[in-house]
């Protein structure tokens, strides 16, 4: 936020409760008059007026938000349609869900009202997928490493929060000394393999299965390939066997 947008990290949670009822506003067809205790529209003492959008209203317009720490999954909770979850491993889906569902339970909800999206990584499909594992360690130090400061790296406390603490802050701290291989050696295989579907189909049909009963709903995937034929064919092998998950027990479970 303060690198890329210029916007200071304060008061996140005010922030997003605010930027939530603007949008709604603005969905809603409203003129934009709001007096909020972080954003004032119009500005006041400026030449702005209040506004309306010219966009035709969609006042059931569903919101998400890509949260992580537990406060913000209980405002989710309780605001928001919809969850965009990272760093999500399905074994230790509670330290997401549980806050999840503490929110949606002050306004008379449960986690059945919200769609729980999870990026499940990397898909692709190999009978040696030890081959697959050691490239797609990278992107996993990286989250650990570079994604915030040494002080707020929220990616890097999910995995704390899962139980990887000492591997999260030793990934850290390799990576913040830019010694990025290093960095990537130290994450497990099986780690990998818990953040994306790799492997022969039965291994990742079994891992389809482990978000559903943890309770996905809807999975964001990267389908793998050098070409867009390959991608779309990773990309259908996969939705042949979210079909025949689905079969298996009557729930909807959406790619």
């Amino acid at each position: 936020m303060e690198g890329w947008h210029g916007v200071p990290f304060a008061r996140p949670l005010q922030r997003t409760r605010e930027v939530i009822d603007i949008v709604r506003m603005i969905a809603h067809g409203e003129r934009l008059n709001y007096h909020g205790e972080i954003y004032q529209l119009p500005l006041p003492g400026g030449e702005g007026k209040s506004l309306i959008a010219d966009a035709r209203p969609r006042p059931y317009l569903p919101i998400y938000l890509a949260t992580l720490g537990p406060k913000n999954l209980e405002l989710t909770g309780e605001l928001a349609d919809g969850w965009i979850g990272t760093s999500f491993i399905p074994e230790h889906a509670h330290i997401f869900l549980d806050s999840l569902e503490r929110g949606a339970r002050k306004v008379g909800r449960s986690l059945t009202n919200l769609d729980v999206q999870v990026h499940a990584g990397s898909v692709a499909f190999s009978d040696a997928v030890e081959h697959l594992i050691p490239a797609l360690k990278v992107p996993l130090a990286f989250y650990l490493g570079a994604m915030g400061s040494r002080k707020h790296n929220f990616y890097n406390e999910v995995f704390q929060r899962a139980g990887y603490t000492d591997l999260a802050l030793q990934v850290q701290d390799l990576w913040l000394q830019g010694q990025r291989k290093a960095a990537s050696a130290l994450i497990p295989d099986e780690l990998v393999l818990k953040t994306n579907l790799i492997g022969t189909k039965e291994m990742i049909r079994e891992r389809l299965r482990v978000h559903q009963r943890a309770g996905v709903t809807t999975l964001s995937v990267f389908p793998t390939g050098q070409t867009l034929d390959a991608r779309l064919n990773t990309l259908g092998q996969l939705l042949d066997l979210v079909k025949e998950v689905n079969a298996e027990n009557g729930q909807v479970y959406r790619v």
